[in-house]
């Protein structure tokens, strides 16, 4: 049975609940795929997930690297799912 799930930014920015948010996701062992809408925001949202915690990173990359099917969470302008996401 497919599960949705609704978050609604009333409380924090995305730059605060978005890494929360795939943490959540990768402890329940799901893949992501997040879609910007341009390149500057899949950049930016990149290097966020390198930089969000000084004693963390979420693994990660963007659909322009080779070995996108590999990561746990892709980011990518595109409607595609390279890595077969959950979410």
């Amino acid at each position: 049975m497919t599960e949705v799930h609704f978050y609604h930014l009333q409380r924090q920015p995305l730059e605060k609940a978005l890494p929360q948010l795939i943490e959540k996701c990768l402890e329940r062992g799901w893949r992501c795929v997040v879609q910007a809408d341009s390149e500057q925001r899949v950049e930016a949202l990149d290097n966020l997930l390198w930089t969000y915690r000084d004693d963390s990173f979420l693994p990660h990359g963007t659909d322009r690297e080779p070995d996108a099917a590999q990561m746990p969470v892709v980011l990518t302008t595109k409607h595609v799912n390279p890595n077969g996401a959950q979410v």
